[in-house]
């Protein structure tokens, strides 16, 4: 009898640790869902700042052209020289006649290369893509989810578009 009682104890005690280990992991899964339920409007918020940060940094260039009598090409002040970065015809940004900054070459690889000369890192291939569209004349840097940055080079106008 005593050894009935002992096996119905035992199989009380595994019983309660795989209940707990049902709810353990029920818990696990609904913080798990809810982590990467949110992981997309993390990504868009990532994209909103950059936004943030472009605007802030075209309203110094155009405030730093004005200050310097609207010159046609400039070196902007806070970019930091490295290896690459260290032949002249990467530091200077090219401007229009209106004072907004213009990518080296009107291309995918121009706008870029305009992207790191403004925010002073290249674009990471899981952030954004930059692109350039000859038929408005603008850089779009795209994110992975669909939101981007778009930038008209002939107004200097900066559009955020979400994708939902």
């Amino acid at each position: 009898m005593q050894s009935q009682q002992k096996a119905d104890s035992d199989l009380l005690r595994v019983y309660g640790r795989l209940i707990s280990l049902c709810l353990i992991l029920i818990i696990l899964a609904v913080i798990g869902v809810k982590y990467f339920s949110t992981m997309p409007q993390l990504a868009a918020r990532t994209v909103e700042l950059e936004h943030t940060r472009f605007l802030n940094v075209l309203t110094m260039v155009r405030s730093q052209w004005l200050s310097l009598g609207k010159p046609s090409q400039m070196r902007l002040d806070w970019e930091l020289l490295n290896e690459q970065s260290a032949r002249n015809d990467q530091t200077l940004v090219m401007m229009n006649s209106q004072g907004w900054p213009q990518p080296n070459t009107l291309d995918d690889q121009g706008c870029q290369a305009l992207w790191q000369q403004f925010m002073g890192q290249e674009l990471a291939e899981n952030t954004l893509m930059g692109a350039y569209f000859s038929k408005d004349n603008s850089c779009r840097y795209r994110s992975k989810n669909g939101d981007s940055i778009g930038y008209q080079l002939n107004s200097g106008r900066v559009i955020f578009l979400t994708n939902s």
